[in-house]
């Protein structure tokens, strides 16, 4: 049976070159009718032994690595390997990737092993990684979008690859929880030093998926499927060009959008803020139309307590909740970073966008100076998802100031 099974190779790029960093090494076979099939099914067979599946995969591996070894020693070759393999060794010193890795002549700087993370023993699969790593090879964690509830096994051994599949964004995933999940894991990438990988990247929406979580390299039909044969390193590059050309173009845009949308809305709130301050409250609030876009607004003191209700328009008048009164937001960075600005008394600051819950709409909250106690806290709908952490804007003087 392992005579018959044999690697072919799917090359994975690197975005910020656009060149072709490594390739995954996955299993076929010849099928009945003499076209190459997957073989991915032998392993998860429960018709054949533990040993024979064990047997066939390691086959395919040391293959793998005696054609990988005549590349240039700029690539990297990743190999998957199974939890039950890793269960099914004896010691820790029992390492017969390695050993497979020495005999072919490669450096294990050059190997990246996936582990998934379905089963096996947690404090083993720990245990296998540093070993690896303190060997030279990268472990990356597989299948992590398969299997979010699963995020023990991500912090057992902190991989240095995450690979994300953007396939399981293919059907029913809504385009604000699409993009939120995916800021998510990039942002968690970044914390714990992982890089991203994001496979099953079939369609340029895929790529520019893969952009919005800070992947740093993709794998995908977008740009090969497995093959029998290495392509050159630079094979991609002009794909890469082109599909980053558009996404420039498309961001600009979006950017150049949002910027006059938000002065509109500046000059909105800043007519708010007047009316508040030098107008009877919220008896002034008959004259004012907001922005269309603007969802509720709120007074806190400097402490951050809920001083007003939540005064929102509806149907032509405008609407208020006192069940809010005496709820403290300090605790919120936009608050907070706004209160410590020496310059408290001339910024806009603006929070990271986030799905509201009453409304499931894409929202930020804009927070301003009423006064030198007060602060007026504006939660606003955006259109599209915005990156970034905390940003702010010095605004002009109030109506009539020095």
């Amino acid at each position: 049976m392992s005579q018959t099974v044999f690697p072919w190779f799917q090359p994975i790029i690197e975005i910020a070159s656009g060149r072709v960093a490594g390739f995954e090494a996955l299993a076929r076979r010849t099928g009945p009718t003499g076209q190459v099939e997957s073989a991915a099914d032998i392993f998860s067979d429960p018709g054949r032994s533990a040993q024979e599946r064990l047997e066939v995969d390691r086959s395919v591996r040391r293959q793998a690595l005696k054609r990988f070894s005549a590349l240039a020693d700029t690539q990297f070759l990743s190999l998957n390997l199974s939890p039950e393999w890793i269960d099914s060794l004896n010691t820790l010193d029992d390492q017969p990737t390695l050993t497979m890795i020495n005999e072919a002549g490669l450096s294990p700087t050059r190997v990246v092993l996936e582990i998934t993370e379905h089963n096996g023993n947690i404090d083993l699969i720990r245990q296998r990684a540093e070993h690896y790593r303190n060997a030279g090879v990268r472990v990356a964690y597989d299948d992590f979008g398969t299997g979010f509830q699963q995020i023990d096994r991500l912090l057992a051994f902190t991989p240095d690859l995450i690979k994300l599949d953007l396939r399981m964004f293919h059907s029913g995933a809504c385009g604000i929880h699409k993009g939120a999940i995916l800021q998510m894991v990039g942002q968690m990438g970044t914390q714990l030093g992982s890089k991203i990988i994001c496979e099953g990247v079939e369609t340029a929406d895929d790529f520019y998926l893969a952009l919005h979580c800070n992947a740093s390299y993709v794998q995908g039909y977008l740009f090969e499927p497995a093959l029998p044969d290495f392509i050159d390193t630079n094979a991609t590059v002009d794909k890469v060009k082109r599909l980053l050309n558009q996404h420039l173009d498309m961001t600009v845009e979006h950017t150049a959008r949002w910027q006059w949308q938000e002065k509109s809305l500046h000059s909105s709130l800043l007519a708010l803020r007047d009316l508040l301050v030098t107008g009877k409250g919220a008896s002034a609030l008959k004259n004012y139309h907001p922005a269309p876009n603007l969802q509720r607004f709120y007074i806190c003191n400097r402490n951050g307590d809920q001083t007003s209700p939540n005064y929102y328009f509806d149907d032509g008048t405008w609407q208020a909740d006192a069940s809010v009164i005496g709820n403290n937001w300090s605790w919120r960075p936009y608050f907070y970073q706004l209160i410590g600005s020496t310059d408290y008394q001339s910024r806009i600051l603006r929070s990271t966008p986030y799905l509201d819950i009453g409304s499931g709409q894409r929202c930020v909250t804009l927070s301003l100076a009423l006064d030198a106690g007060q602060v007026l806290l504006v939660d606003v709908k955006v259109s599209d998802p915005l990156n970034g952490a905390c940003y702010s804007d010095l605004m002009p003087p109030m109506a009539g100031s020095a």
